[in-house]
């Protein structure tokens, strides 16, 4: 994530752990019991608070996050600003594991 993402998102998708306890508590059992996977079936819980949470944001934050993904041209472009939306809802989706991977394989 760059730094705008950082300042835009990070809180939120820490909050989404605290909201949602019981989905990160499944995603993380999941992940520690199945290791690496492409697709844990615990992901689809998340659909609708990642989705409520790009719909959250502020204006100036979305027009920001599209922005910052069209500033990247290692990343993929869209047409519309709805699909950098949408993409950022799965960049969201692996940041949430990413953070549940490191919580159970960080041994520092």
């Amino acid at each position: 994530m760059t730094k705008t993402e950082i300042k835009i998102l990070s809180k939120r998708i820490t909050s989404l752990k605290s909201k949602y306890k019981e989905y990160w508590k499944d995603l993380q059992v999941q992940i520690s019991e199945l290791g690496y996977q492409g697709y844990y079936t615990c992901q689809e819980s998340f659909v609708f608070p990642i989705k409520n949470l790009i719909l959250s944001l502020e204006e100036y934050e979305k027009q920001s996050l599209i922005n910052e993904w069209r500033s990247k041209k290692d990343r993929m472009q869209f047409e519309n600003d709805e699909d950098y939306l949408k993409q950022y809802e799965l960049y969201i989706m692996e940041e949430i594991i990413k953070k549940i991977n490191k919580s159970l394989y960080d041994l520092n």
